[in-house]
């Protein structure tokens, strides 16, 4: 017999991106505190002045948190489509040989026959099977990136 194979292979990718973006900033934003002192104290004496000079500056900071956070999320849904075709071709071939023998008796004479058939049968069956097979695969991938910078 003969079998025929057919494999039809469909691929279909479908993906699906989902960002989700959260941002979370905190601004500390440091201002304490300008501090200026100016002293100035002058003592005389009999032979010497004394001159007291006091400067003191205090400047701000700025203080930058940024926190980044990515969650990223990828569904990857993956369709296998796959055909499959079964084919059997199946010949049978049968002969039959049939012998008859016949005898006739006629006025004390015997006759004898003998008669031999030979017929042959051809048959062809030809079955088809079909099957038809879907895969689905599912996979999920999550991912977090976190950055913090300071300033």
């Amino acid at each position: 017999f003969i079998i025929i194979y057919i494999y039809i292979y469909i691929y279909i990718y479908i993906y699906i991106y989902i960002y989700i973006y959260i941002y979370i900033l905190y601004y500390y934003y440091y201002y304490y505190y300008y501090y200026y002192y100016y002293y100035y104290y002058v003592r005389t004496t009999t032979l010497r002045t004394y001159y007291y000079y006091y400067y003191y500056y205090y400047y701000y900071y700025y203080y930058y948190v940024r926190t980044y956070v990515r969650t990223y999320v990828r569904t990857y849904v993956r369709t296998y489509v796959r055909t499959y075709v079964r084919t059997y071709v199946r010949t049978y071939v049968r002969t039959y040989v049939r012998t008859y023998v016949r005898t006739y008796y006629y006025v004390h004479t015997y006759d004898t026959y003998v008669r031999t058939y030979v017929r042959t049968y051809v048959r062809t069956y030809v079955r088809t099977y079909v099957r038809y097979v879907t895969y689905v695969r599912y996979v999920t991938l999550l991912t977090t990136t976190t950055t913090t910078t300071t300033i």
